[in-house]
């Protein structure tokens, strides 16, 4: 059996649209008012997040859906903003692979979660 190039691309982009979805819910359980305020935007926001993970070479579900994560803590391409600097040094690091990039992501962000609650 030969598959065809645009039966591959078929078959991977139902993969992508079942993981968005697969996201979706689970977030609607972890954030629910974070979604709430994204309201009709909510899925493009996802796949954005996605795309934005796999921009950054995070390439499996666990580490995408842990930076996607990480956007509703600091805001989507947080690590666009000068004030998390820290994100973009992770991200851009090509030494790191995709799961020591978000578990250093992670750990920085508790470290930092915890240090403005003492503040």
């Amino acid at each position: 059996m030969i598959i065809r190039d645009d039966q591959l691309e078929a078959l991977s982009n139902s993969k992508g649209e079942d993981f968005v979805e697969r996201l979706m819910k689970h977030f609607e359980k972890v954030w629910p008012e974070n979604v709430k305020a994204l309201g009709g935007g909510y899925k493009q926001w996802i796949e954005s997040g996605v795309t934005s993970a796999g921009r950054h070479g995070l390439n499996t579900e666990q580490t995408v859906a842990r930076y996607v994560n990480l956007w509703f803590v600091w805001g989507k391409d947080f690590e666009n903003d000068p004030k998390h600097a820290w994100a973009k040094e992770i991200l851009e690091d090509a030494e790191r692979g995709a799961h020591i990039k978000v578990h250093q992501l992670s750990y920085e962000t508790k470290t930092r979660l915890e240090a403005a609650e003492v503040n």
